[in-house]
């Protein structure tokens, strides 16, 4: 029996994220397979946009491991990671708030 390659997409194992002193992630697991929608749900405060900013960079993990297609995103630089297709949209207008979410999304397509 032959093994299963682990499927192309984004796996998050054991992930943690600190602000300061104050910890915001804890132990966080996840597996978002290419071609799969994955929802991340939950209340006000919870870690949400943490994690989010953990994936894409812009945060530094404390602990864990995070993997996109196979490799480690460890020491992977922000923009290298939208290079390989990881990518965050903030809620509200946040980057040019003048152009809409498409608007927004292609200034960042035009990039690469």
């Amino acid at each position: 029996m032959a093994d299963n390659p682990q499927p192309a997409g984004l796996s998050v194992r054991s992930l943690d994220a600190h602000y300061g002193a104050a910890q915001a992630l804890r132990g966080v697991s996840l597996d978002a397979p290419m071609g799969q929608v994955t929802t991340v749900l939950g209340r006000n405060g919870v870690g949400k946009t943490t994690l989010l900013r953990t994936i894409v960079g812009q945060l530094a993990p404390t602990a864990g491991e995070m993997i996109w297609d196979g490799a480690s995103l460890t020491g992977i630089a922000p923009f290298e990671r939208a290079r390989s297709g990881i990518a965050y949209v903030p809620q509200g207008r946040e980057i040019f708030p003048l152009l809409s979410v498409r608007e927004n999304l292609e200034t960042g397509l035009g990039a690469l």
